[in-house]
């Protein structure tokens, strides 16, 4: 299932002028050794990648000032009735289209920062315009792809929690029900191992779909052929992820603290430190997954498939070009050969 274009409809290996020459050698790769090469491409090309996450970030940001001056607003009013009904659910759908906004923007990062890897990874020019003029002309595939991601991972939790909750608010009228309720939280919680190893194994769609041009459904069915075993280094991603993430949970957790004890003027300027925060970890730590969910895609190829060996006999391989004086025979026209 290798393809041959390892850039997808915008590869710039087209251009037969020259051989491109690999930055990073192909070959295969301990966990330790992606995630070494993960930050030594993210500081060879610090400026785009960190460019490619300020859009997401950005949007983030203003998504979340939005809903907080909305609830600022509203707290200072004191609502009954049905305009308690109103404030709410125009705060639920404020979330919902944040959230939505953000998983498109996810999608369309991700593909972006994969062509611009891919590029950096194997020797090619790479820009910011260019990376995200590739993932925008088929930004509804990913899209979908994160989608699925995020269903994969949820679908089993979400519905054992809504069985819990029913079988809680039916045990206030009969104590039958609280055993019940008992046992489906102990399955929520066990649920939580399966959804990871499921969101894991669908990990690689993205770079699947970029560099290969695949469909939603190839991409998802790709990457769980890739990921068949060694799933364990994926996870170790997902922990230094975490670890990283968690050392800005603890630098917002005081400023959040702050912002729920002061009203006014102080508690804006704090919930502007926090957002501002939040942008710059997104930017810098959003392209960490990125690249290293990039790089064990190739990796894997490179185990599974022999990439290096066939990105060697692409290099190697002599460029077409059209002789001096030479020349071009004239097209037949199908139309007079009808």
């Amino acid at each position: 299932m290798s393809s041959g274009n390892v850039l997808g409809d915008a590869s710039p290996f087209r251009t037969p002028a020259a051989s491109p020459q690999l930055h990073y050698d192909l070959r295969p790769l301990s966990t330790g050794e992606v995630l070494d090469r993960t930050f030594q491409v993210y500081r060879s090309r610090f400026a785009l990648f960190a460019g490619l996450a300020l859009l997401p970030a950005a949007v983030s940001v203003v998504t979340n000032a939005l809903r907080l001056i909305y609830a600022a607003h509203q707290d200072v009013h004191i609502h009954t009735g049905t305009a308690l009904y109103r404030v709410q659910i125009i705060s639920a759908l404020l979330s919902v289209v944040s959230g939505l906004i953000s998983m498109v923007l996810y999608g369309i990062t991700q593909a972006a920062t994969t062509w611009a890897v891919s590029a950096v990874y194997l020797g090619e020019a790479a820009s910011i315009k260019e990376a995200y003029g590739v993932a925008f002309k088929h930004w509804f595939r990913y899209t979908v792809i994160v989608l699925r991601q995020v269903w994969t991972f949820m679908w089993l939790p979400f519905l054992l929690l809504m069985t819990a909750v029913t079988f809680s608010i039916l045990s206030k009228r009969n104590t039958t029900f609280v055993w019940l309720a008992i046992l489906a939280f102990v399955l929520l919680f066990l649920s939580m191992i399966y959804a990871l190893w499921a969101y894991i194994r669908v990990l690689l769609a993205v770079p699947a779909a970029v560099v290969e041009s695949l469909n939603v459904r190839g991409a998802v069915k790709r990457s769980k052929q890739l990921l068949a075993s060694r799933k364990v280094r994926i996870f170790l991603l997902i922990l230094l992820l975490g670890a990283l993430y968690m050392v800005v949970g603890l630098i917002e957790s005081p400023l959040l603290i702050l912002a729920v004890r002061t009203r006014g003027v102080q508690a804006f300027i704090t919930q502007a430190i926090n957002l501002s925060v939040s942008f710059v970890a997104g930017t810098l730590i959003g392209p960490v997954g990125a690249i290293a969910v990039c790089l064990f895609y190739f990796d894997e190829r490179v185990r599974r498939e022999g990439f290096d060996i066939e990105w060697m006999m692409k290099k190697l391989a002599p460029a077409p070009a059209v002789a001096q004086g030479a020349v071009t025979p004239p097209q037949e026209n199908p139309a007079e050969s009808a």
